[in-house]
């Protein structure tokens, strides 16, 4: 997958040595990424959600934060849309 907006991640940068780590790996894992479908993102990260046509949520670990990304799968983008807070995104 093309992954934009990667500059929002820096928001997130510096909270902890685990979190700058996920967030490190969740970025190389999604720019590796060929998800085709919804259920590809689901078996590759269990922990994301989605609603409908809405944006994946990806909770970061060891912070109280998710990324907000929308995926174009037929053309293999990811946008990161959004950072919120873990309990607003439910």
């Amino acid at each position: 997958m093309r992954l934009l907006g990667r500059e929002r991640l820096n928001k997130l940068r510096g909270r902890s040595a685990q979190s700058d780590k996920w967030i490190r790996s969740w970025a190389a894992e999604v720019s590796a990424a060929h998800w085709k479908q919804p259920s590809d993102v689901q078996d590759q990260f269990p922990n994301a959600w989605h609603e409908n046509d809405g944006p994946f949520m990806f909770p970061v670990s060891d912070c109280n934060c998710v990324i907000c990304m929308l995926i174009a799968f037929p053309q293999g983008i990811a946008l990161i849309t959004d950072l919120k807070d873990e309990d607003e995104s439910q």
